[in-house]
Order: structure tokens, then C-alpha cells, then sequence
């Protein structure tokens, strides 16, 4: 049996619940083929028992592992990687989240595996002692993560005995498998907490809602129900043990404002997208712009790492500008949050930020619409609003060295100094709401086809459109530095309204070039192109200068991530061998030299206009092959030992691309069982066909904390070599299917207009013609498991590969670059 409760409104989704308490959410989205499952269970880090740290994130690895229904090698994992899809967990203080993105059609068999892996997880006790050497790997790398160790300071504040800054990470020290109650624990935490009372289900995606209800039941029902837990008391946030804090960690200089929640506010993450949306719009008379302005921040995030039982942390993380001073933005901030309350309920901007929300939330795809928070009400805003005050605030400055840890919270060891209460008087600035998004309902195009662009049409399924992607690099030498940070700030306002309204849109440095990409509505991608395209021969001189800064942060950001990130950020610039950046620009006769010199690359698709004449000249574009060399390049990246193993396509005929996308399909599910399940060598890893700019290939990558580098090329290595016999006694009927399978989707994304352009994109940039990747779709249907077995004879021979990585090559065979 099965209760109906119907929705609030049209666009809510359809709830229902089941007769063993299954509580579950059915929304029917049209698009790309695509649907979601999502299962969030109640029950999280802080009702783990206290003696066994750890256990609750413990146990959303385990059940990844196999269960009584599929087995390690075909489970949820496996299943949803083969398919070229998205699935993943996470552990919160009070919920786990399971979740997963595949083709619509593989809906059914997805959802079977997720809900008996939830149900009836195997535990083998083989497992359990591999899963713990993984998960702290996990730890240590965590341990270095600055925004693990900002809510872990953060937590320390926060008054004596709550829960937030108790160990909950887990690491090989606490997880006792030795023990003989951790097993009894373990299966009692897991009895009590992953039951269908204590769940909730949803669903999305193309089909109808009869369809997804009757999925939700056929593997909902079979779930066991269990008794009902009693609610925790929860111990007081307030009063903070401190109110200022500092805390050295690795990275950029962060300056975090927390503000501790304490009283009922429904809808909590809805309301705070809304204050973010207002807070990071760059518009003239805005807290942000102010800031950039003033050389303060470089922007903001607003995150929620805990929210329950009506208590909550909501924090506000500015990215620094060298040297700002912290209390001068904090007195930025809480004059802005005065005036915003007193400004309450915003009328017209209210209007017009719905509106926006609702575009973006239209625009989502299944599984970020299965976890979106919904649209905000206004008394939810006004509410979190009231509780963001200096009374609640806890602030934390960071990226200052220091001698060594001398505490501990969270169970990470902390670089922390309490600092002298100093209250900060809000600023006086002359605040104002942003004005009305012009590109939310665009103006006709005066012009039909853009400036001596190459022209691609686009779908006829989506005939309102169009994208615009353009590329200008230097004639001689590198991209001047700080130009395209520069750029990106004097573009700020017009990219972010852009954003706002729907539009993909992005300017930044892309190996060696300045990239231009927009996307989105026809007329909107010509408006903002104008608009765009008006600025950046002339921008302002402040945000100009900036530039220079603004790399320099950037770079020490993009210090601050994972060892195999940061090599991923690497890696694009170094196939391209891009030249070292050039003089900065600091003079209008300078960025005017740029412009009469740069040689640009471009793209428009679909039916938008463009009447801006483009700066620069016209240039070819060669097509691009794989290398016959073996190139190591080391990377001053410090921390655990990460390596990249990129492999370019050797032809670029459609045939030997679909072969390859096709033994990357296979390989991906095998990458990870053998080096994250197997070897336990780490837990970051990357397998796939990728491209970047003109090159596309296969690409390995994996981070360790205890194999050193020449170690984990000798697994990538070992590992590729396994595979012939794998793939010898592959069944022809097996690959026809995998075939088929990768055919499917990719068509799926031909038949959507944000994949179909970038495609495109990218095919131009490789020198490929109109209509390549319809031909590699074509081939698929008639591979032989031969030619399979002769594309993984020419990986493993190796004969053109590039290695980034952050130690020396493992033997002389490599041409090493510096």
C-alpha cells in the first residue's frame, strides 16, 4: 500500500510513501535521455557510537563493495561507470546521501542496485580491512585540505560538547576492525539507521510519473522496516568559545565570516542561494563590486556544512586579494547585510530573482535536480537574514605560516591561535540592489551571422539556440600576464547577468589563448557577445591593472588542491607546449598592440547574430595527431605522489576514435576496481577518453599516499597489461552490446544542444570536419573484438604518451621535459 500526497504546485514533484515508511519524490523531467535516482538516508556521522569514529563514513564506502543481489564486479559502481554516468555518496553530520545519473533506460537496473546495496550490503570481512587502507588515504589527504580544516577550526568555536568538532572522518587508528564490537556495531548502525522509515527515494527523469512510481515500489517495497529511533538532543552552538580566529593552513589567504543558526528557518538552503545570488552580483552599488573595487575579495562562496534540527553554520568564504585588510571587508559585509534587511522584501528584485532562480533551476539536469533545495519563500529569507548578525559571527582568517599544530578538533591537528575580541562597526556605504538583468529578455539581433565566423547549424529540435566560441592568442610569444584575469574582471558584470539568465559563459586563459564561450538562448548569445565584445578592446583600467594580482591568486589556489587536480590543471597547457606568459599590459597602447597582433579561432552554431567586428586576425587550425614520443614532465607539486599518463589518439579517423572511446568504456570500471579496490593505492583516481583543446586521448591518473611515483606507473602500467586477456575473452555479443551501449549516448548528447556545440567545438579545434562525430558513432555498429585487442596493443606499446607528474621518470626510455 501506498499513500499519495499531492504536490503543492505543478512543478513540485509528486510524493508519495510507501507502506514499510519509504518515503519518496517522483519528478518527470524531459531532456536528454538522461534520469536520476537519489537516496538520502537519516542517519549520518553524529549518531555513529562515539567509541567507533568514523563508522558512519565507513560504511558508505562498504556498501559500494558489493551485495547479496550483484557482486563487487557488477554493482551500482561498476554499472554506472560502463554506462558513461555519474554515481557517488557523501556522509553529512545527519545524512548520507547515495546518488546516481544514467541513460534513461537503464533506470531500472541502476535503482535495483542501489537500494540492495543500501539493504543488504555483503560486509565481507576482506573488505572491510582494504576499505579501511583507502579511507585513510582519504584522512590524510584530508588533513591537508584547507576547507576540511576551516569547518574543523570553525567547529572549535563553536561552544564546548557539540558534536561538530568530534572526530567523524575516520582513519586506520580509529576504525578498530580488531576489535569484536566494531563488526557487531557496524551491522547495528546499519540495522538502525538504513531502513525505509528512515529513507527517502528520489526519482527523475523522462518517464511518466505512473512509470517512476511503479519502479519506486517494485524495489522500494522489498526493503525490511526497522524499529523507530528516538531524536538526539542536540547540545548548544552558543555562547562561542571565540569570536576571532586564525588558522594557518596551505593555499591562498581566505578570510571565512560563519554565522551560527540556532532558530527554525524552513528552507534553509533555499534562502541561502538567494542571499548568495544577491551577494556575488557583480552590479554597480553591490557588496561585490564594492569589494573587487576596493581590492578586498575576489569573490565569494556561501556554504552549509551543517544544518539540523533547526540549528545550522552557515559560512561565507572570500577569497582574498594580496594584502586586504579582513576587518575592512568584514565591515563591508554586515553594512550590505544591514541595508539588504532593511531593503526587505526587495520589491521588483524579488520578482526578477525568482525568475532567475527558476531559469537556472529549469536548466539543471536530472541528478542536480534530484539534490536542488527547491526555490526560497520570502519569510525564509527574511528569517535567515534576522540570525546573520555580529553576535553570531565567528571569524576565521587564514594562510598565515606557523611553528606547527597545537590543537585539535575534529581530529585534525590545527595550526590555530584564538584572537582578541574587536567589534567592527558596519560600514556606511552607499548600498543598492541590482538593476534590472537586461539580458533576461534580450532585444532582436539587428545582424544575421556572425563576423567571418565559421557557421555550424544547430538543431533542429532547438532552434532558439546558438553558441559562440571563440579562441585569440599572440602571434609571438605567450599571453600577457594578468591579460586574461584582467579581462575576466572588467567582463564581470556583463558574464555574471549573462549566467544569471541562463546563459553558459565563461572568459578565462586556456592553453595559451584567451577563450571566449558562450551558450544559451539566440538572441541572448548575440547580445552579450556585442556587449562583450564592446569591453574588451577597452576595459576598465582598474580591473586591468588587477590582473597581474589576480594570476598570482589563482596560481596559489590551484596550489592549495590535490597533487592530481592541480596536474589536471597542468595538463592542457603542456600538451599544447603553450609559451611562458609575456609582459603585462599596463598601458592602452600596450593592450591595443595585443589586439592588432592576436590571431583568433572561432565557432558560432545555431541561428545567432553577431554585428561586432571580432579584434585580431583569422587563423587556421591544423589538425592534431598523436606524438610517437614518450614525454615525462615534472611538476614542482608538493604532497603525495599523484602521476597523469595521457595517451593521444594516433589517427584521427572516426574508426579509431570510437575503438578508443570504446576500450575507455571498458577500462574505466576495471581502473578502479584494480587500483582503488584491489591495490588500495589511493582513493583520487581518473580513467576516461578526454580532450584537451586540439588533443584527444586516453588519459590514467591516480594519487597515492604511500606508492611513490615510479611505483604508480608500474600499476597503470601492470594494469594495462592485464587487460588483453580480458578483453581476448570478451564475448562478440558482449561488445556488440558495450557498442550499442556507447552508440546510445552519445547520440543522447548529439540530441542536446550544450553537448551537440561543444562537440563541435572541439571537433574544430582537432581539424576534424562538420560531421565527424556522427561518423564515430557509425563505426561503432561495426567493430570487431580484433581491432579492440590491436587499439590495446598500440596503449600498452606505449610508443606516444605524455606523463605529467611530481617525481623523476621510472626509467631513461622517457624524454624528460623541464
Amino acid at each position: 500500500m501506498s499513500t499519495f500526497i499531492e504536490p503543492s504546485k505543478p512543478s513540485s514533484p509528486l510524493t508519495l510513501q510507501l507502506g514499510n515508511g519509504l518515503r519518496v519524490r517522483l519528478l518527470q523531467q524531459a531532456g536528454p535521455g538522461l534520469a536520476a535516482a537519489l537516496v538520502e538516508v537519516d542517519g549520518g556521522s553524529h549518531d555513529e557510537p562515539a567509541e567507533h569514529p568514523g563508522l558512519a563514513h565507513f560504511l558508505e564506502h562498504l556498501v559500494f563493495l558489493g551485495s547479496q543481489g550483484f557482486p563487487p564486479g557488477d554493482g551500482l559502481m561498476p554499472f554506472v561507470q560502463g554506462l558513461g554516468g555519474r554515481v557517488n555518496a557523501s556522509t553529512g553530520p545527519r545524512r548520507t546521501r547515495y546518488f546516481c545519473e544514467v541513460p534513461a533506460t537503464h533506470l531500472e537496473p541502476a535503482l535495483a542496485r542501489l537500494l540492495d546495496m543500501l539493504a543488504n550490503p555483503s560486509l565481507d570481512q576482506a573488505a572491510l580491512w582494504r576499505e579501511r587502507q583507502v579511507l585513510d588515504a582519504e584522512y590524510s589527504a584530508r588533513a591537508r585540505d584547507p576547507q576540511t580544516l576551516c569547518e574543523a577550526a570553525l567547529a572549535w568555536a563553536l561552544a564546548p560538547g557539540h558534536p561538530l568538532a568530534d572526530f567523524h572522518a575516520g582513519n586506520a587508528a580509529s576504525l578498530q576492525l580488531e576489535s569484536p564490537d566494531f563488526r557487531p556495531a557496524l551491522q547495528r548502525f546499519h540495522r538502525d539507521h538504513y531502513q525505509p522509515a528512515r529513507m527517502c527515494l528520489t526519482l527523475v527523469g523522462p518517464q511518466p510519473l505512473e512509470r517512476l512510481a511503479e519502479l519506486a515500489r517494485q524495489h522500494g517495497s522489498a526493503l525490511q522496516a526497522g524499529a523507530v529511533l528516538p531524536e538526539p538532543v542536540l547540545p548548544a552552538m552558543l555562547p562561542l568559545r571565540a569570536g576571532r580566529l586564525r588558522l594557518g593552513c596551505p593555499g591562498e589567504g581566505r578570510l571565512l565570516l560563519a554565522f551560527v543558526l540556532d532558530h527554525e528557518c524552513v528552507g534553509l538552503e533555499a534562502a541561502m542561494r538567494f542571499v548568495e545570488s544577491l551577494m556575488a552580483d557583480p552590479a554597480a552599488g553591490g557588496l561585490q563590486e564594492r569589494l573587487a573595487s576596493l581590492g578586498l575579495s575576489e569573490g565569494v562562496h556561501l556554504r552549509l556544512p551543517y544544518a539540523h534540527g533547526g540549528q545550522g553554520l552557515l559560512l561565507m568564504d572570500f577569497e582574498l586579494a594580496s594584502d586586504a585588510d579582513g576587518a575592512r571587508l568584514e565591515a563591508e559585509v554586515l553594512g550590505w547585510l544591514t541595508f539588504l534587511r532593511s531593503a526587505s522584501p526587495w520589491t521588483g528584485v524579488w520578482e526578477e530573482r525568482m525568475e532567475i532562480l527558476g531559469r537556472q533551476a529549469a536548466a539543471l539536469g536530472p541528478l542536480d535536480t534530484a539534490m536542488a533545495p527547491g526555490l526560497p519563500r520570502l519569510a525564509d529569507v527574511q528569517g535567515l537574514l534576522e540570525q546573520l548578525r555580529p553576535e553570531r559571527l565567528v571569524r576565521l582568517e587564514t594562510g598565515h605560516p606557523v611553528a606547527g599544530p597545537n590543537l585539535e578538533s575534529a581530529g585534525f591537528p590545527l595550526c590555530l591561535e584564538p584572537l582578541d575580541a574587536r567589534a567592527v562597526a558596519p560600514a556606511s556605504t552607499q548600498w543598492r540592489l541590482p538593476p534590472g538583468n537586461p539580458y533576461l529578455h534580450p532585444r532582436a539581433a539587428r545582424v544575421s551571422g556572425y563576423s567571418r565566423l565559421p557557421l555550424l547549424p544547430g538543431l533542429p529540435a532547438a532552434p532558439d539556440r546558438g553558441a559562440l566560441y571563440l579562441r585569440w592568442r599572440p602571434e609571438r610569444g605567450g599571453l600577457p600576464c594578468g591579460l586574461a584575469h584582467g579581462l575576466q574582471r572588467a567582463a564581470w558584470p556583463v558574464l555574471a547577468a549573462a549566467v544569471q539568465a541562463g546563459l553558459d559563459a565563461s572568459l578565462q586563459a586556456e592553453q595559451g589563448s584567451l577563450a571566449l564561450s558562450l551558450l544559451g538562448n539566440t538572441h541572448q548569445v548575440s547580445q552579450v557577445a556585442g556587449d562583450l565584445l564592446g569591453i574588451l578592446p577597452a576595459p576598465t583600467p582598474w580591473a586591468l591593472a588587477q590582473g597581474p594580482s589576480l594570476q598570482q591568486q589563482a596560481a596559489r589556489r590551484l596550489a592549495g588542491q590535490l597533487p592530481i587536480r592541480q596536474l589536471l590543471q597542468c595538463l592542457p597547457d603542456r600538451l599544447e607546449d603553450s609559451p611562458s606568459p609575456g609582459p603585462a599590459v599596463s598601458a592602452a597602447r600596450d593592450l591595443a598592440r595585443f589586439w592588432r597582433q592576436a590571431r583568433w579561432q572561432g565557432l558560432g552554431i545555431g541561428e545567432a547574430a553577431l554585428g561586432v567586428e571580432l579584434p585580431g586576425r583569422p587563423t587556421t587550425i591544423g589538425t592534431a595527431a598523436g606524438e610517437g614520443e614518450r614525454v615525462w614532465q615534472r611538476e614542482d607539486i608538493q604532497g603525495e605522489a599523484a602521476i597523469l599518463l595521457f595517451y593521444p589518439l594516433e589517427r584521427p579517423e572516426p574508426e579509431a576514435e570510437a575503438l578508443w572511446r570504446l576500450l575507455a568504456c571498458i577500462l574505466e570500471p576495471a581502473f578502479h576496481q584494480r587500483l582503488r579496490g584491489e591495490l588500495q593505492v589511493g582513493y583520487a583516481l581518473a580513467c576516461g577518453f578526454r580532450q584537451f583543446g586540439r588533443h584527444r586521448g586516453l588519459l590514467f591518473a591516480v594519487q597515492s599516499p604511500r606508492t611513490p611515483v615510479a611505483g604508480l606507473f608500474d600499476h597503470v602500467d601492470d594494469f594495462l597489461a592485464r587487460q588483453y586477456a580480458g578483453l581476448a575473452r570478451l564475448d562478440p555479443r558482449r561488445l556488440e552490446q558495450l557498442a550499442a551501449t556507447l552508440q546510445q549516448q552519445l547520440e543522447q548528447r548529439a540530441a542536446n544542444f550544450a553537448d551537440h556545440a561543444w562537440q563541435s567545438w572541439l571537433d574544430h579545434l582537432a581539424g576534424l570536419p562538420a560531421g565527424h562525430a556522427g561518423r564515430v558513432r557509425l563505426c561503432l555498429s561495426a567493430l570487431q573484438p580484433a581491432q579492440l585487442l590491436e587499439q590495446h596493443r598500440r596503449l600498452v606499446a606505449g610508443r606516444a604518451c605524455h606523463a605529467l607528474a611530481n617525481g623523476e621518470p621510472p626509467s631513461s626510455s622517457w624524454r624528460v621535459r623541464g
